[in-house]
């Protein structure tokens, strides 16, 4: 087998055949075994043309060491729990969040190689220099990522949520929306493959919004590492041209200050496509247990037409038209069947704190007091016996 070529490990599931994997690469010298997920292009995919941008660094990097690349293929959900066991039959993994609060037990990061966010994508002709030049224009975002909680907590945005990345783009084709904002490696590689550079992505930065990536390598190899980090250096220009190939935004990000987001490390430890941030067990969960407190519409100043209107406004693109929502947890009619007497404290106290992890934002300091109340008691009025 050349060189060149790397040598395919088929993706077992069972802990069994993990065991397996390492015996038997641990018994193959001079070979650099990489951790890498076979279906997440642009970054990586185990068949087809398209390899991805981190499976041809991986090569790239091989040919420095004057090693064979041989693959591990594990699907990388809950990235971090994974990575402590698939990490003992594999020597590297290009795609860490390079961060130092992002951690790993039993790994450590090389420098940083790529740096990867979301995007703005929109039609060519369209100027756009700052997120503000998108306001009065329909945006497309999909459901529970962060560029959603960024425009729920800007005035003068109107967001469409999408369940997926082809349905944002059909959206854009057929103009039902002005501009999307999308995960820039992802909207990026579509554009190119499937859309023939249509649009322009423009990448955003901002908290939560993106980062650098890093290769993990076990802690027993610093060796390695050290050899990784020289080859990253000496591959800039590739790195570079990796990234023009696939699409990846390449120019200078414009700069969003960003007052709420999702999880900072959502978009790495769940793929969007995959494990979608609004799968959860319920609609609401609390850190904090909610105190009992009445509920009158009179206590608000707000009329339950005037709530209901805010309500659609700010939560229907969630939660649906008057909390009706076809998605059973995100249901807010329920709330009562789910919650009982407490259900109204649950409801403020998740509206005021959030659940960012679920998609729900940190409304406390966004809308008055008076007015999370009067939604509550609107919320009232389309409980379900």
């Amino acid at each position: 087998m050349s060189k060149s070529l790397p040598r395919i490990v088929k993706f077992a599931v069972s802990a069994t055949a993990l065991a397996s994997l390492t015996l038997s690469a641990a018994s193959a010298a001079d070979t650099l075994r990489v951790c890498s997920d076979p279906d997440n292009l642009p970054f990586s995919k185990s068949e087809g043309a398209d390899k991805g941008l981190y499976i041809e660094l991986a090569e790239l990097v091989g040919k420095r060491l004057g090693t064979p690349v041989e693959y591990v293929w594990w699907l990388s959900f809950n990235q971090r729990r994974a990575l402590r066991t698939t990490m003992d039959g594999c020597d590297a993994y290009f795609a860490l969040p390079a961060d130092a609060q992002y951690r790993v037990r039993g790994l450590v990061k090389s420098n940083a190689f790529l740096s990867v966010s979301y995007a703005i994508v929109a039609p060519q002709g369209l100027k756009i220099t700052a997120l503000s030049d998108l306001k009065g224009k329909k945006i497309g975002v999909l459901h529970g990522s962060p560029p959603q909680i960024l425009l729920a907590t800007q005035e003068g945005f109107t967001a469409s949520t999408f369940r997926s990345q082809e349905e944002v783009f059909a959206a854009l084709q057929s103009k039902e929306i002005d501009a999307a904002l999308l995960w820039g490696p992802s909207a990026g590689f579509d554009n190119k493959t499937q859309h023939s550079n249509r649009w322009q992505v423009i990448s955003i930065q901002g908290e939560s919004l993106g980062g650098q990536v890093a290769v993990a390598v076990s802690k027993e190899k610093p060796l390695l590492k050290d050899q990784i980090n020289q080859a990253l250096e000496d591959l800039k220009p590739e790195i570079q041209q990796l990234s023009e190939k696939y699409g990846f935004p390449t120019q200078a990000p414009l700069q969003i200050n960003s007052t709420q987001a999702e999880n900072r490390y959502a978009r790495w430890d769940s793929l969007q496509a995959k494990s979608p941030a609004y799968r959860s067990s319920g609609f609401i969960k609390v850190a904090d247990k909610p105190s009992r407190r009445e509920w009158l519409v009179a206590e608000t100043g707000t009329s339950i037409a005037e709530a209901q209107s805010n309500f659609n406004n700010k939560c229907g693109h969630c939660h649906g038209k008057n909390g009706a929502s076809p998605i059973s947890e995100r249901d807010l009619r329920k709330l009562s069947m789910r919650y009982k007497d407490e259900w109204k404290s649950v409801a403020y106290t998740t509206i005021t704190k959030g659940r960012p992890d679920l998609g729900m934002p940190t409304w406390d300091g966004i809308l008055p007091d008076s007015e999370i109340k009067a939604i509550v008691d609107f919320l009232v009025t389309v409980q379900k016996n």
